[in-house]
């Protein structure tokens, strides 16, 4: 198995011999063949760059709220 670590927080991604894909964040441990881990690692990425857009947007006041629901 090989493993990769984040030293800054508990991230880790292993894989093993026989190709499957875990990824860890603090308590959390997602498993995936590697095929669905490519997919689900680009789509974060790209939600976070889309994230990252609408944080921009609303500390200029240019977007408005997706929501005016509060969550918590």
């Amino acid at each position: 198995m090989q493993s990769l670590k984040q030293s800054a927080r508990s991230v880790t991604l292993n894989v093993c011999t026989c190709g499957k894909v875990q990824f860890g964040y603090g308590p959390i441990t997602l498993h995936f063949e590697p095929d669905d881990f490519a997919g689900f690692a680009s789509a974060a990425a790209r939600l976070f760059s889309r994230y990252q857009q609408l944080q921009t947007a609303h500390a200029t006041g240019a977007a408005p709220l997706l929501h005016s629901d509060l969550c918590h």
